[in-house]
């Protein structure tokens, strides 16, 4: 009996996923974010100051089971600033989506059902939009590539299209990068 209950807890153990490789929140983060750590910058990122900062995120993965490989700049910016001791109330972030990318951001319901994949870049989204980065899609990309808004993850905001939302974006102070 106690061999048969040892065995059953290695198997159990074995089947249930670890705390040390959790898919979500500041992990996540750090892991996904691109570009590797660079330690003792001899131009610091300044902690007083506030960043603004957004990216125009339009090609989606050639494999549908892939993560967009746009969703790892903002990762990688908020590791930085993180290991500069900006507080993260210093650090204002936004993602624009269109593109082959506008896809990437339906539930995984929806994804599943137009590709046949699961949607790889949802975890990495979810961390993101907990980290405070808003998650926005242009209008116009969800009509001319007929996604349904009503399958969009939660918390994704439309805008009436990526230009538009690039210029509240920069009226608000936002610089936006592109791809």
């Amino acid at each position: 009996m106690r061999r048969s209950l040892f065995a059953a807890t290695i198997l159990a153990s074995l089947c249930l996923p670890t705390v040390g490789v959790a898919q979500g929140g500041a992990d996540l983060l750090r892991r996904m974010a691109d570009g590797p750590e660079v330690t003792a910058p001899t131009f610091p990122a300044p902690t007083d100051l506030s960043y603004k900062v957004s990216w125009d995120v339009t090609a989606g993965p050639t494999d549908p089971a892939e993560l967009v490989a746009g969703f790892r700049r903002p990762a990688g910016f908020l590791r930085q600033m993180d290991q500069q001791g900006v507080p993260r109330k210093n650090v204002k972030l936004a993602i624009i989506v269109h593109g082959t990318a506008t896809r990437s951001l339906l539930n995984n319901a929806a994804y599943k059902a137009a590709t046949g994949k699961d949607n790889a870049s949802i975890a990495l989204l979810e961390a993101l939009n907990e980290a405070g980065v808003q998650i926005i899609v242009c209008g116009q990309a969800l009509i001319n590539r007929n996604v349904p808004r009503a399958e969009l993850l939660p918390f994704v905001k439309v805008a009436t299209s990526a230009t538009a939302a690039r210029a509240i974006l920069a009226a608000q102070g936002y610089a936006t990068w592109s791809e």
